[in-house]
């Protein structure tokens, strides 16, 4: 085979679209079908591109072999239960940090007590620590070092609508403050900016 048909084959080996490789090396879609049907060559930075994605030695991408033993198969991602996971972390995290600043409020008017609050910080940090771990889901590490900025400028508006409950005891109205600025952050930011499509 030569390098396109090397190319087509161990793109549908692992399942990925031509729209996907497109979007990884930053080219059109169109390009990836020429580089397949053998009508242009990619570049030198987008061979070793193609490699890296592809999963498969620089050497062996542009060999030119009779046959290619099928390589093994690559794990469909749950994209069903991604979303849910990431959905879950965001909720608690939100709802966590709300009871977190209320427990203090408490207790800084000697209504609470320092095992109240311990509790709820240990149940925040846990949740804190599953919204980070879901960045594992996204494949391109561009897209995920932009999505982690994001998800921390959104925790640092939470943690000021949260030390603002602290401060004045804002109750109902701290929590719904908090949960527009989750609601957004889940319908409109994720989808929009960071590539995650977390509803129907």
């Amino acid at each position: 085979m030569n390098l396109g048909e090397n190319i087509r084959t161990r793109r549908e080996a692992l399942k990925l679209s031509q729209e996907y490789v497109a979007e990884y090396l930053g080219v059109s879609r169109q390009a990836v079908s020429k580089w397949e049907t053998g009508k242009s060559e990619p570049t030198a930075a987008n061979l070793v591109g193609l490699s890296e994605l592809l999963e498969i030695g620089l050497s062996e991408l542009v060999e030119d072999k009779k046959a290619a033993p099928d390589p093994p198969p690559k794990k469909e991602p749950n994209h069903i239960l991604q979303a849910n996971l990431i959905k879950l972390a965001i909720i608690l995290q939100a709802s966590f940090l709300y009871a977190a600043a209320m427990a203090i409020f408490d207790y800084r008017r000697r209504q609470g007590d320092a095992g109240a609050v311990a509790f709820h910080l240990i149940l925040l940090a846990v949740c804190s620590a599953l919204m980070a771990s879901n960045h594992r889901f996204e494949p391109d590490r561009a897209r995920r070092r932009k999505n982690i900025f994001i998800e921390l400028a959104y925790c640092a508006l939470q943690t000021a609508i949260g030390l603002l409950d602290i401060r004045f005891g804002l109750g109902l109205v701290g929590a719904g403050i908090a949960i527009v600025v989750m609601l957004i952050y889940l319908l409109y930011i994720n989808p929009k900016f960071m590539g995650r499509k977390l509803t129907k």
